[in-house]
């Protein structure tokens, strides 16, 4: 046997018995890339605190069995985010815009936690810390380097399927004019025990808008919010909550890739009405977790969500510790 197959064999025997990172790793290497800010979440630290109502569907009440859907209204409080662990950057950088949303009635709650594009940027812990990690700043340039970035890339392709999205356009016009995607499957089980699969997407009432190019030279940095509280002050900011079903080939365990979907329409589940800002306070002290389910939806096996939880909670603890 040659030394260069023992060599490769020895190294696939590595990454076969390397345990995946664990909760605190996926937090440092966040932190690693953005910098530990000071009461800051590690992810999408830039954010506004917003209040509502959701409004379940009939069709949402058929899918489910939760109680939580019989309610014809239900109480929401959710954070709308930029994405990435730097709190000052630019509302005008090509990054996610978030959505975490928490729906409940006092007794049963529903998280979801979205982002403006259909897929995420890993596929697994592993390939969630190797983005990231390749992305550290070059203390000598500031920036990434573009060969840490390529050696990433080789290794986990789906490393390169959100980054090339958020290069087609510009960054969004509004928080009320990008749709918003679960990218993680959820099945919703009914009274008789069904199961339908699903991805989520929240749809703007004002449809989908980015800045164009006068824009994105002139607006300041911060014009998110002002943006928003105008709209708010005229009417409420309007969501479409629907269910895209899988087709044959899309996976329900890999949020890295985007589903072709089952060539159905979406399933109508609600309506989300944004009607104000909210304190700070009110979204400080709250981690909106995507596996904080109600009876009737169940999560899927993806790594990435599966990881979630126990990263989040890491999170917050360093944030309560300023």
């Amino acid at each position: 046997m040659s030394a260069p197959f023992l060599t490769a064999a020895a190294a696939l025997a590595t990454n076969a018995s390397a345990a995946p990172p664990n909760p605190v790793e996926m937090v440092d290497a966040l932190n690693g890339t953005f910098g530990r800010h000071a009461g800051a979440r590690a992810s999408h630290a830039k954010g506004q605190c917003v209040v509502g109502q959701f409004e379940p569907s009939a069709e949402l009440r058929r899918l489910s069995r939760s109680p939580l859907f019989d309610h014809p209204v239900l109480e929401a409080v959710g954070r709308l985010s930029v994405g990435g662990g730097n709190p000052g950057v630019s509302d005008k950088s090509r990054t996610v815009r978030g959505l975490a949303l928490r729906i409940g009635d006092g007794t049963r709650t529903y998280d979801l936690v979205m982002v403006s594009e259909p897929v995420f940027f890993a596929a697994t812990p592993e390939s969630f810390v190797s983005f990231l990690q390749a992305r550290v700043p070059d203390p000598a340039t500031r920036k990434p380097d573009p060969e840490k970035i390529a050696a990433h890339n080789a290794r986990y392709p789906e490393g390169k399927n959100q980054p090339a999205l958020l290069a087609a356009h510009a960054a969004p016009a509004s928080y009320a004019s990008t749709p918003y995607f679960s990218n993680n499957a959820f099945k919703f089980v009914d009274r008789a025990g069904r199961g339908t699969w699903a991805r989520l997407v929240m749809e703007p009432a004002a449809g989908t808008q980015y800045l164009d190019a006068a824009a994105e030279a002139s607006l300041p940095d911060n014009f998110l919010i002002p943006e928003l509280t105008q709209r708010l002050a005229s009417a409420a900011v309007e969501f479409t909550l629907v269910a895209q079903q899988p087709g044959p080939q899309d996976s329900l365990v890999d949020s890295s890739r985007q589903w072709s979907g089952d060539g159905q329409a979406p399933l109508p589940l609600g309506r989300l009405r944004i009607t104000g800002l909210g304190d700070a306070a009110r979204c400080d002290g709250v981690t909106f977790v995507p596996t904080l389910l109600p009876e009737g939806i169940e999560p899927s096996d993806d790594p990435i969500l599966k990881a979630r939880a126990a990263a989040y909670a890491v999170s917050f603890a360093r944030r309560q510790a300023k």
